[in-house]
């Protein structure tokens, strides 16, 4: 047994060099290549993992520390530090075993390291016992080591891992046989079977309406079953959930999931190897998604993620390990949007998994295995992958008024940026130009050319709007690329000499603006964080005319001034009451017509940044059949990062404008 363990600790140091260069290099690998190939690339790791055979294998370190006992008297007379001195052939990376690892010891230092290893984890009563029957075996104490005590922990630890996920698995599985319902429903059952059509599956499945599972999952390994909360769906979401666990089942991810449990299991002492199954359920979670869309439009991609969102408001529960879930935790949910609703194509990664089987193979003939403690305090608190600070743009007035270019003084918001870590507030006015309109901080920058602004600090920084008319996004970016721009964190960026060059893109309608700008090497700490913000205020504006030109052309109903300041105000109070849970509140501006419970806010957070949008002069402001829509933009402190929306349809009775509908969308 000893030598299995030495086998595999040789390969949980070799595989934990590939496991962090994957990890750093995860955010390349995401935006270039399809998540399946990463998922694949874990699988093997896994695998790998599970295979107690290395380039140095288990006897011949045994051998080795044979020769190393042999010598321990003589180092000692020889004044040694008590480490024996290992020879190995050159080339191979074998950390060198204390001579203390090796050495026999009495049956009562036996028992008092077993308590204290005991101790330390919980397990006194089972692992004297074990050390016990061991010493029993040894031949009056004469071969026990601190080794083979270590071993035995290991077994000990791995044994229990186990132990605790198949108990919650088999109880889990108990619960479902006894209360769980067999769905009938000839709906759910006949998409199922087209489902099942369209993916090619063949095997049969069982579904189960469960009142406490958590969200849609998959469980089972020789019956599978398809076990859905009792939750009403919508159509939309409905398809889209089935197709995503069915994925799930078709490529048998239940299986991979009992993979990397079992290899953290042997893997216990190394936590490197837990980062690898985190990392490996984002990619599974990424891959399927990928499945799910492929082919799809942008707007079924949108639709999708909406099914996501809808999900992570649910607050679902707790699940066995060695089961799918549709919903993955707030942070995976977070790459899960970035990668659906990305329109960049994904390269074929058949390379990358090459490179990786290739690298797993040569380390495991390099690396031999090492009892020596390394320092592995930075991976036990675990690698998280450093996400983008959040740019703020909080604006001192909530509404959405006119931006014309006689009247910006009236037009000012706060931006806050980000520098070393410390917040910094500057009020911004308002600049507009043709069709387009961004804030800028006040007093500190100059317009030198149409278009273009300098800092009035230095007019090596510069910033310029330029509209790509009638081009798609793929096009534009494909422009930059040939002028040489790079792509990184989603931002394009090109250095010329001592010159940094940044272009954000904003797609509207069917148009493509480009805020670009440029800022000395040295600057980027300063300037290179102010930018990215001034570029997330800009909105490309309809013009005033042109909105005066299509209501003369057109005959319908428009809102007029105190419409829109009535709407506002009864959006604002109704959405105050909305997030307050104050149905009684929310209920005096309910239409007559309004069916169905008044629903409140069922998040956590706190809400702040409420804004009216629609009813603003550049919106057109046209009224349909007597109804009129409009959203109250909002952040809640539990997805900062993210705009969301309170969307209230309005409907005119009794001259007076009452509330049809409302709903929250991401």
């Amino acid at each position: 047994m000893t030598n299995i363990f030495l086998s595999l600790f040789g390969i949980s140091v070799s595989i934990s060099f590939i496991i962090l260069v994957l990890i750093l290099l995860s955010p390349i690998l995401n935006k270039r290549y399809a998540a399946k190939w990463s998922y694949l690339i874990w699988i093997f790791l896994a695998l790998r993992l599970l295979v107690p055979s290395s380039g140095v294998n288990g006897q011949l370190v045994m051998d080795m520390l044979s020769q190393t006992k042999a010598h321990v008297s003589d180092a000692k007379e020889n004044d040694n530090d008590g480490h024996a001195d290992v020879r190995i052939a050159p080339g191979r990376i074998v950390v060198e075993i204390p001579a203390q690892m090796t050495t026999p010891i009495a049956g009562e230092d036996a028992m008092q390291l077993a308590t204290q290893f005991a101790l330390q984890n919980g397990w006194q009563m089972t692992m004297q016992h074990v050390i016990k029957n061991i010493l029993h075996a040894g031949a009056d104490n004469a071969g026990i080591t601190i080794l083979d005590i270590v071993t035995c922990v290991w077994m000990m630890g791995s044994l229990i891992l186990l132990s605790v996920h198949f108990i919650s698995y088999s109880h889990y599985r108990r619960c479902l046989r006894k209360r769980g319902k067999v769905i009938g429903d000839a709906h759910i059952l006949g998409q199922i079977s087209e489902l099942k059509r369209e993916l090619h599956i063949r095997r049969a499945i069982r579904v189960i309406a469960y009142s406490n599972a958590g969200s849609p999952l998959i469980i089972g390994f020789i019956k599978p079953v398809l076990v859905l909360p009792k939750e009403r769906y919508s159509p939309e979401e409905q398809y889209f959930i089935l197709k995503h666990e069915l994925v799930h089942f078709k490529r048998g991810d239940v299986f991979v999931k009992l993979l990397f449990v079992t290899a953290s299991a042997l893997h216990w002492f190394n936590p490197i190897i837990w980062m690898m199954q985190k990392e490996a359920a984002v990619a599974m979670e990424l891959s399927c998604d990928e499945r799910v869309t492929k082919g799809a439009s942008f707007a079924v991609r949108k639709a999708y993620t909406e099914t996501l969102l809808s999900m992570l408001h649910k607050r679902v529960a707790g699940r066995t390990v060695l089961s799918t879930q549709f919903y993955g935790g707030t942070k995976i949910m977070k790459k899960r949007f970035t990668n659906i609703l990305s329109k960049r194509a994904k390269k074929n990664g058949i390379a990358v998994l090459i490179c990786a089987v290739i690298m797993t193979i040569s380390l495991g003939t390099l690396v031999g295995c090492s009892i020596a403690k390394e320092d592995t305090g930075r991976e036990a608190a675990g690698y998280v992958p450093d996400l983008p600070e959040e740019k703020e743009l909080q604006k001192d007035e909530p509404d959405g008024d006119s931006l014309t270019d006689n009247d910006t003084s009236d037009h000012t918001i706060t931006l806050t940026f980000s520098k070393e870590g410390e917040q910094e507030q500057k009020k911004a006015a308002l600049a507009t130009g043709d069709g387009y309109s961004i804030y800028l901080p006040e007093g500190e920058w100059q317009q030198s050319d149409t278009d273009t602004w300098s800092a009035t600090v230095n007019e090596q920084v510069r910033l310029w709007v330029t509209h790509f008319e009638g081009e798609s996004l793929d096009s534009v970016e494909q422009k930059l690329a040939d002028d040489g721009y790079n792509t990184v964190n989603f931002e394009n960026l090109k250095q010329v000499d001592d010159i940094i060059y940044h272009v954000v893109l904003k797609e509207f309608e069917n148009d493509i603006w480009g805020i670009f700008s440029c800022y000395p090497i040295d600057a980027q700490e300063g300037w290179g964080s102010e930018i990215p913000v001034i570029a997330d205020s800009f909105a490309a504006v309809m013009k005033a005319y042109d909105a005066e030109r299509n209501r003369s052309d057109d005959s319908g109903e428009y809102l007029t001034d105190d419409d829109c300041e009535n709407m506002k105000n009864i959006a604002l109070e109704f959405a105050a009451a909305y997030f307050n849970g104050k149905t009684d509140a929310m209920e005096k501006f309910l239409a007559s017509t309004y069916e169905g419970p008044i629903d409140t806010f069922e998040g956590s957070g706190v809400v702040s940044n409420l804004t009216v949008k629609g009813l603003s002069d550049t919106d057109e402001k046209k009224v349909e059949d007597g109804r009129y829509t409009v959203s109250v933009e909002f952040r809640d402190s539990d997805y900062e990062d993210m705009l969301q929306y309170l969307t209230v349809l309005f409907v005119r009775q009794e001259e007076r404008w009452n509330i049809q509908f409302y709903g929250i969308e991401g």
